[in-house]
């Protein structure tokens, strides 16, 4: 309900300046808005993507719970909250550069913790890994099925996406 209220602000923004095409991508993320002079602001979340791979084991002791994570030392709160900011950091330069892709950051991270486990430092990096080859695998099928058009990576994304985490869902182990 939030993001319906939060769309229908912003819709009504885009057609006041008459901005519609634009947020529609922004809405729906699409690499082919990403050109030379639009996508140097991704260099920003560099700085967030590495101190998110140092502060990676205190995470992994927060996400064991409030009084483990008290337990051996840490302050709770403020791991809670330095996550937060590195995230909130990085997925808004992200959707401002791509626009808004879903079922990526909820379907790959799941699967890796299937496969290797829950230690964030050990599996970080193969989180953004796989995340790119999604992107990579949808962005093709999107390129593909109906040539020599495109369908946005969002749409894809969220098409691959849900099925694989429906999979998951239903899947019993």
């Amino acid at each position: 309900m939030f993001g319906g209220i939060i769309n229908s602000i912003s819709t009504f923004f885009a057609i006041n300046f008459n901005i519609v095409q634009s947020m529609n991508t922004w809405m729906m993320g699409d690499f082919s808005s990403v050109l030379e002079g639009q996508y140097e602001m991704i260099y920003l979340t560099i700085p967030p993507l590495i101190a998110t791979y140092f502060y990676a084991n205190r995470f992994t002791a927060a996400g064991m719970g409030e009084d483990f994570a008290k337990n051996i030392g840490l302050n709770y709160q403020a791991v809670i909250t330095i996550g937060m900011i590195l995230i909130s950091i990085t997925v808004t330069v992200i959707t401002v550069t791509a626009g808004a892709i879903s079922f990526v950051g909820l379907v790959v991270p799941n699967i890796i913790s299937l496969l290797y486990g829950d230690n964030t430092q050990k599996t970080l990096p193969l989180v953004a890994l796989f995340g790119a080859l999604l992107l990579l695998v949808c962005d093709t099928i999107g390129r593909i099925i109906i040539f020599p058009f495109e369908i946005p990576i969002g749409l894809t994304a969220g098409c691959l996406g849900g099925i694989i985490f429906l999979i998951l869902l239903i899947r019993k182990r």
